[in-house]
């Protein structure tokens, strides 16, 4: 006589051994880049101008001298906390805008958000008004959001062609970092101690700031993850997200105003440190092909803050290893962190195939325009340039007329108009 033995039924089905296997994927991630945060603290705290070492820093924990303590709380943790500070703020930001405008190359540097940011602090300095961390990151927060803006309104909101959103925004940060740099020039007594800070640096005397603009930095960061299963539907196209229930135009403008406020933080801290916000979110899409879940907004965010941290910090451990504590006063660490990003921006630019309304087919024509138009843009050119010309050579401190620049042409002005129209 035979029995039927029945397939086990869920009750007694063994339990599966450990977590699935995304959930390992992504702790390992994690992992990873907490295990270089910690390596890159370690030495970045060991790192200065003093004489104070890792044997020092371990005797304090066992209660060390006065010295190492006064060196540590003064110099190194507020320099340590600002990158930390700067790198979670520019990571979360870059994360959150190349999502909200699709495009792989948005940063707050390629919308000109920093570039927006530090004018509005240096304008303000340039006319003698002092402020606390907490309105000056105020302040940043509006210039930021105005070049961001103007950026969007030049590239269709981003979303036309990536060749469309980068020019807009490379000519929206040019052109404000000049008038930047005219107002250092003009107002060189005000603006004094700006310079260095302009280009990225981490020198912090006191942990004011840092205490000013952490909870907002926190605060930033925790909406931004709360959104991310807003951002996860944003990704799907706007189409569908309406379908799914999704208010695309109220989410893409709140994520837009978070990483703006982010993005201000970070320049308020430490001054525009370059290209942390596109570097540190494409490292992490970069893991995508042994970490598919780093798409996910919610892995996506925290994991760019993280790897923003390790490389503003390791760009401050690499210029300071190099050319001695010294260097890490004198030397901005937002050198360091734009050559970098400078050399990942081309990489990234080569291998991305524009695409969007705007790319034309291979055999669409172009628009011809006739002789005429041609003519009449040679010409318009032509009389611009020869007007430059002119007044420059009429304009200055000392008031020159046309007759003086044909004598001057025929060698016959005096000393004091040679010497004016020469240096012209």
């Amino acid at each position: 006589m035979s029995q039927t033995i029945a397939p086990p039924g869920p009750a007694t089905r063994p339990a599966p051994l450990g977590p699935p296997p995304a959930r390992r994927r992504v702790a390992g991630a994690f992992g990873l880049a907490a295990a270089l945060l910690v390596a890159v603290t370690a030495v970045h705290l060991t790192q200065g101008t003093s004489s104070v070492g890792a044997a020092d820093l371990l005797r304090l924990l066992t209660g060390g001298d006065d010295e190492t303590a006064r060196v540590l709380v003064a110099s190194r943790l507020p320099r340590l906390l600002t990158g930390l500070a700067v790198g979670v703020a520019l990571g979360f930001a870059g994360a959150a805008l190349q999502s909200t405008t699709r495009n792989p190359l948005a940063s707050p540097d390629t919308l000109a958000v920093n570039a927006g940011a530090h004018l509005a602090i240096v304008a303000t300095a340039a006319f003698g008004i002092a402020l606390p961390a907490l309105p000056a990151g105020g302040l940043a927060f509006c210039g930021g959001l105005a070049a961001a803006g103007l950026v969007m309104l030049l590239s269709a909101g981003g979303q036309a062609a990536t060749t469309r959103l980068i020019l807009a925004g490379s000519a929206t940060a040019m052109a404000l970092a000049s008038l930047t740099m005219l107002l250092l020039l003009l107002f060189e007594q005000a603006t004094i101690g700006l310079f260095a800070w302009g280009n990225g640096s981490l020198v912090q005397g006191d942990l004011v700031a840092f205490t000013q603009l952490a909870p907002v930095v926190g605060g930033a960061a925790l909406v931004l993850v709360a959104l991310g299963r807003r951002l996860d539907l944003l990704a799907l196209g706007d189409d569908t997200a309406t379908v799914l229930g999704l208010d695309v135009r109220r989410t893409r403008l709140t994520v837009v105003l978070l990483a703006v406020l982010l993005s201000a933080a970070a320049v308020t801290l430490a001054g525009p440190i370059g290209f942390v916000g596109l570097g540190a979110p494409v490292i992490v899409r970069l893991l995508g092909r042994w970490v598919p879940e780093v798409h996910r907004h919610r892995v996506l965010l925290p994991l760019s803050g993280l790897v923003g941290v390790v490389v503003v910090l390791g760009s401050d451990v690499l210029l300071r290893a190099v050319l001695g504590g010294q260097a890490g006063v004198d030397v901005p660490t937002g050198v360091v962190t734009t050559l970098f990003g400078a050399a990942l921006l081309v990489w990234l630019a080569r291998r991305h195939r524009d695409a969007g309304p705007t790319r034309q087919p291979p055999g669409g024509r172009a628009a011809v325009r006739s002789r005429a138009f041609h003519v009449a843009v040679v010409t318009v050119c032509a009389v611009a340039a020869g007007t430059a010309l002119v007044v420059g050579m009429l304009a200055g401190d000392t008031g020159v007329l046309l007759g003086d620049i044909v004598n001057w042409l025929r060698g016959r002005t005096g000393p004091a108009y040679t010497f004016v129209l020469d240096a012209r």
